[in-house]
């Protein structure tokens, strides 16, 4: 045996002095947390390969002694301590990394590392989360809900959603998340995976429209507004619901990190070469009229509400007898209630769209004198029958009433553009009246001006009503064109 700095395998139980180097099979050094290689005591002096007899510390080593410190060098290859965590070999070849938590317990990483590099640096982050008071328990994939089940809970559990808005959330789930990215566990849930997800939703969506219009256009049928869309807004409602949700789960420290990162993706594109125009969904007067003579005798007066007063489709179907107030000067409705039909068909009375949807709306007085032709002829006198009503006294069915309303367009001869549009037609001739944004927002039930800004439109004959306007303005003082043609008077 030869003395000074001597290097052994867990074979030849040889140690050095005074730096040890524990060879593992690979033939590489033992590391700690820290980058450094493992080192005993200084003491230690070179142990002989025979294992009878060695010189530590000066004395001789009795064979039960070399063992037990062959032990200790094993042990060490495969434990590297630190006082706030551990990395250990296990016997598969992978390594556990656990941290000590806030109780003062081990706690385990939800996986296993292929190398100790990665442990060490998942024992070093969540020491760093620890020191910052921003720890949380690892989540593991197993003990994670699943996205779809998730999302569910989200819903039923939203503290302010009202349930028409959580039967839209149910439907997204049920159609967009649930069969795709809702079989995930949360706790695995990756931004690459919404990425791939959003992709193929909106590929998914897209062929399902172009498919309907097509054998809409067979039938020889013309496409709806909702017809000739791509998916895009759906595809966007669906992922502002997932992000939505994930953002709680984060909060439930399910997720370290919010994986829905797409930049705009919550935000419906536009169908480019497929849309049609806004100017050309807006009905003029005549045409409204005409559209309304067209429809069956019992539907005319919501038809002229929907244009002049400005109220939506369920709040129209929601009026009683006793919301009318036609003897006053104007005329005027009181919007309290509105009408829902859920998933299943049920119809049901439910609140306003939003609190400002609770309003008065005046009325014209054409459409005041069409009103008491209507109660005369198909309201009951109670004060709580229903205004507009099936031929059995039932709430029509939005469907049935759509398709009514576009063949009352096609007959009249009028642009096919849905009953909601008019709607738009009401903000519009408002607008060109001389209304503020407040008394539009107020009358047409607008929480934001946002919102009151999208019925907001140009109307393609109203550019040529602006023009002749201006010339009106510029020949008040006489004709322009002499007066340009003038020679100034000399000065000085």
């Amino acid at each position: 045996m030869k003395q000074g700095s001597l290097t052994v395998t867990k074979e030849d139980s040889v140690m050095t002095d005074p730096t040890i180097r524990v060879l593992d099979d690979d033939r590489s050094p033992v590391t700690s947390l820290d980058g450094r290689d493992d080192q005993p005591s200084a003491g230690l002096s070179a142990v002989p390969a025979s294992g009878t007899t060695g010189l530590i510390g000066g004395g001789v080593q009795s064979a039960g002694e070399h063992r037990s410190l062959r032990q200790r060098a094993v042990d060490g290859r495969r434990r590297s301590r630190r006082a706030f965590g551990t990395v250990e070999r296990l016997p598969s070849g992978r390594f556990r990394a656990r941290v000590i938590g806030p109780q003062g317990r081990y706690v385990s990483a939800p996986a296993t590392f292929a190398n100790r590099t990665d442990a060490a640096l998942w024992v070093d982050l969540q020491h760093a989360d620890l020191v910052r008071g921003t720890w949380q328990a690892p989540v593991k994939p197993s003990a994670s809900p699943s996205v779809a089940g998730y999302v569910s809970r989200w819903i039923e559990e939203h503290p302010t959603a009202r349930e028409s808005t959580k039967e839209l959330y149910r439907g997204l789930l049920r159609t967009c998340i649930a069969p795709t990215v809702g079989r995930c566990a949360v706790g695995s849930l990756s931004p690459a995976a919404v990425r791939r997800w959003h992709h193929r939703l909106g590929e998914r969506l897209a062929a399902d429209a172009e498919r309907r219009r097509v054998e809409l256009l067979a039938r020889g049928r013309q496409g709806s507004a909702a017809s000739v869309r791509d998916g895009g807004a759906r595809q966007a409602q669906a992922y502002r619901l997932l992000r939505a949700a994930m953002t709680t789960a984060v909060d439930d420290g399910l997720l370290r990190a919010n994986p829905c990162t797409i930049s705009s993706a919550g935000t419906p594109r536009r169908a480019v070469g497929r849309s049609r125009p806004v100017t050309d969904r807006l009905l003029s007067p005549a045409q409204v009229a005409d559209a309304a003579a067209a429809m069956p005798p019992r539907y005319r007066g919501l038809v002229l509400m929907a244009a002049w007063s400005g109220l939506r489709q369920g709040e129209l179907l929601a009026l009683t007898r006793a919301d009318l107030d036609l003897a006053a000067s104007p005329a005027r409705v009181i919007v309290r209630k509105a009408v829902r039909r859920a998933d299943t068909g049920q119809v049901r009375l439910d609140v306003p769209k939003t609190p400002s949807s609770v309003r008065t709306v005046t009325l014209p007085d054409p459409l005041t004198e069409a009103l008491r032709a209507h109660l005369a002829a198909f309201v009951p006198a109670e004060s709580t029958a229903l205004l507009f009503t099936t031929g059995t006294g039932t709430t029509p069915a939005r469907s049935n009433l759509g398709a009514t309303w576009r063949r009352a367009c096609a007959t009249a001869g009028v642009p096919q553009v849905r009953l909601h549009d008019l709607r738009h037609v009401a903000q519009v001739f408002a607008a060109e009246a001389g209304a503020t944004l407040p008394e539009l927002m107020a009358r047409l039930g607008h929480a934001t001006p946002a919102a009151a800004l999208v019925y907001l439109h140009a109307r393609t004959d109203r550019d040529t009503q602006l023009t002749q306007a201006l010339a009106t303005a510029m020949t008040i003082r006489g004709d322009v064109s002499s007066e340009l043609d003038e020679e100034p008077p000399p000065t000085g």
